[in-house]
């Protein structure tokens, strides 16, 4: 009869339990075409029986948005912050299913205790960055009606203005709205789990969600029309689809950021 030896090590194989990979930031990387339209792959995979409750969240998330706007005179100031705060959560619930597997719904209120500061001057930012885009147009849209007396009296009369040379300055005024309005969404696209997830400062996030649409514009723009044409046909039967594109589309937006900025 053996005996038994104290210092000896186990023969069997001790389980570890899993442990979450940490989200480690680096430089905004160039992704591919294909590496687009595989981000919406990578939502349903990690939605695996977590539909339920991510739906849910959404839900909610999206009667909040539309209880907040009948808010006298701030409605639509409070839904801008609250709509960070809550993207927020959703980020995490993200993080948490494609590391742990599962997720809580009480996740979806996170930016109300966790980087709530940066959040909160994020929405600031956003707030002046879209008012200084309403000037703009402003100043635009008459400086190409050359305030024209007769052509505003046209209008007030439900006459069709004759705007001859003034309709291409209006064009003209459009495009660079367009311009103007492509350039805000490069700013704050992935600044909101840039400064959940990945700690960084709101100007700092700014700056690098900025530099990694232009380096990935092309991928983005098909991924945007893609998403779009989805909701559009989600919308079909009574609106139903959103249920289920929702998810869909906010696990791809996690995929996306994921790829684009992590090592």
């Amino acid at each position: 009869m053996s005996e038994m030896n104290p210092y000896q090590q186990p023969t069997s194989d001790v389980a570890v339990p899993p442990q979450a990979a940490e989200l480690v930031i680096g430089t905004a990387q160039k992704v591919s075409m294909g590496d687009a339209m595989s981000w919406f792959g990578q939502g349903k995979a990690m939605l695996a029986g977590n539909w339920g409750v991510m739906i849910g969240a959404l839900v909610v998330l999206m009667l909040l948005n539309v209880a907040v706007q009948f808010v006298p005179f701030i409605g639509g100031l409070a839904a801008m912050f609250l709509m960070t705060l809550l993207y927020a959560g959703l980020v995490k619930m993200f993080y948490r299913l494609d590391n742990e597997g599962s997720v809580e719904f009480a996740d979806l209120f996170a930016g109300f205790s966790e980087k709530t500061g940066p959040l909160v001057i994020l929405a600031l930012l956003q707030l002046a960055v879209y008012v200084g885009i309403f000037i703009v147009a402003m100043v635009l849209l008459f400086l190409s009606i050359g305030f024209d007396v007769s052509m505003l009296n046209a209008m007030e009369a439900g006459r069709v203005p004759d705007v001859g040379i003034g309709g291409g300055a209006i064009a003209l005024a459009g495009l660079i709205m367009f311009l103007f309005l492509m350039a805000a969404g490069c700013l704050f696209y992935f600044s909101i789990p840039l400064v959940f997830l990945g700690n960084m400062g709101p100007g700092e996030a700014l700056g690098l969600s900025f530099k990694a649409c232009l380096t990935n514009l092309l991928p983005l723009i098909l991924y945007g029309i893609v998403a779009t044409v989805l909701v559009m046909v989600a919308t079909i039967p009574l609106f139903l689809g959103l249920l289920l594109a929702g998810p869909l589309l906010a696990g791809a937006y996690y995929a996306s950021f994921k790829q684009v900025f992590t090592e």
